[in-house]
């Protein structure tokens, strides 16, 4: 049993048809399948819409059967017509969606179809005769072709910020925004920023003037705008914006211009230490302007690789110490003290600073070095242990650096033979020499913190006895000898 397929396709003017048929047929050498167990399936895919039919392949007589439809978009159209035939051989019994039914005509139309939009149909026949049921679908898609054209007007709008107080003498900066909030182009912007009598431009100006040129809607251009202060008193200074098509908007940013000043200093008697040992700093900060400050904020901000141990009255985040002092008045000083503690060796530098609402700030620094600790550890092995005379054993030295941040300098190992036991010769590690009993070997530049060096050698026994040798090292901030035994019984 096979399913014949057959398509067809006819092309009018601005409309796309695409044709599906599916045709079952049968022959007589071989026995139909069970209705159902077949499926024949036909697809048309066009620039428009793809036209897919899927049947059964085979049914009964006064079965019924359903099959599907699916119509796919593939670009922009305003609507889609399907339209199937039922064959002779079948009746119509029902469709979702229902279709217009017009004779053996089933027509359905979707409007508002956007590209890649899908609409199945499911139809359902009854089989009434024997034979092949042809049955073919149509499809017709209307391209559709949309444009906007929008219709408005510029508008403007402008803003300027900067310090609402600035110190006498200073440079203060502004910034000039002016953007097109409407719906159409803003032609020929031209910005103005008339200076007033408190401050001056670089050239001595009095209006300053910058051509913007055209903005599109929502476009925008900052200006940056640097004045100096020339006298106290409050400075209003006026930015304008206005365009061919559009009327003049302003904005300004009143400056109140003081003369005021803050001084701090920040001192260490504890410019070394050894590490995890507090170093302690005084700060001291002072109003050496003749304006009252406001908002005076005392921060201390310790080197990463320490850490604040304490820090009376501050708010403390991190290696960073907060101080909110509130006002300050002429002439009146406030003192701090804040200890740093390092787990690291080295140099490192603490910074106190503080700012105000009225613009003076002021830094100071100071430092501390932190050197670091060593930690020697001492060992002597043998490694047999009794031995006859005659017997040997090796011994092993071990000298490690337990200090976890500063080397060992100039390592000096030497060993001292048991008088039970004689040296094999030739058997000493690293360039060892012997002098009767005693053992010396090279000295050792730099031992790593963490790091560690063996030394060995091989003795003999030579009489019986309770052998005790000894090792002993010496180091540049350790002169006192460090001493270790190690007893190896002899029998």
């Amino acid at each position: 049993m096979k399913a014949t397929k057959h398509i067809w396709i006819t092309s009018l003017t601005g409309i796309l048809f695409l044709v599906g048929c599916s045709t079952p047929s049968t022959t007589s050498q071989a026995p139909a399948p069970a209705a159902g167990t077949d499926q024949s399936t036909s697809t048309k895919v066009s620039r428009f819409v793809t036209l897919a039919k899927n049947a059964p392949g085979v049914v009964g007589v006064g079965e019924q059967f359903t099959y599907e439809l699916v119509a796919t978009t593939q670009s922009e159209v305003s609507d889609v017509t399907v339209v199937d035939t039922v064959p002779e051989g079948a009746s119509y019994v029902s469709s979702e969606p229902p279709a217009v039914h017009e004779g053996n005509r089933l027509t359905w139309k979707f409007d508002n179809v956007t590209p890649g939009d899908s609409k199945t149909i499911r139809v359902t026949l009854k089989a009434d005769n024997e034979g092949q049921l042809v049955h073919c679908a149509t499809a017709v898609a209307m391209p559709q072709v949309c444009i906007t054209t929008l219709v408005g007007r510029p508008a403007l709008a402008i803003t300027k910020t900067g310090p609402t107080v600035a110190q006498l003498g200073q440079d203060v900066g502004y910034t000039i925004v002016v953007q097109n909030t409407g719906k159409t182009v803003a032609k020929d912007v031209v910005v103005t920023d008339t200076v007033p009598d408190e401050l001056s431009s670089p050239d001595n100006q009095k209006q300053l003037t910058f051509q913007v040129g055209d903005l599109a809607p929502g476009a925008s251009k900052s200006i940056p705008v640097v004045l100096k202060t020339m006298k106290r008193g409050k400075a209003v200074n006026v930015a304008a914006a206005v365009a061919s098509n559009v009327q003049k908007v302003t904005a300004e940013a009143p400056t109140t211009i003081v003369q005021s000043a803050v001084k701090i200093t920040k001192a260490t008697q504890d410019h070394e230490l050894f590490i995890n040992r507090a170093a302690a700093y005084d700060i001291e900060v002072s109003n050496t302007g003749d304006t009252r400050l406001t908002g005076v904020v005392v921060t201390d901000n310790a080197a990463a690789e320490t850490v604040i141990a304490t820090a009376e009255g501050a708010s403390v985040s991190g290696t960073t110490a907060t101080w909110n002092v509130g006002e300050l008045q002429p002439g009146e000083k406030k003192a701090f003290n804040v200890k740093v503690l390092s787990k690291t060796p080295g140099k490192f530098t603490d910074t106190a600073s503080v700012t105000t609402t009225e613009g003076p700030r002021d830094s100071a620094q100071d430092y501390t070095t932190w050197r670091g600790v060593t930690g020697v550890l001492l060992q002597l092995e043998d490694e047999t242990d009794p031995i006859q005379v005659g017997e040997t054993t090796k011994y092993t030295i071990r000298v490690s650096n337990q200090g976890s941040t500063t080397a060992l300098s100039q390592v000096k190992i030497s060993a001292q033979i048991a008088p039970e036991l004689e040296l094999v010769p030739g058997t000493l590690s690293d360039g060892g020499v012997a002098d009767g009993k005693g053992i010396t070997w090279p000295v050792i530049p730099t031992l790593d913190a963490k790091g560690a060096v063996t030394r060995t050698y091989i003795v003999k026994g030579v009489k019986a006895g309770d052998a005790r040798s000894s090792v002993s090292i010496t180091t540049m901030t350790r002169q006192e000898p460090i001493v270790r035994f190690e007893s190896t019984t002899v029998y």
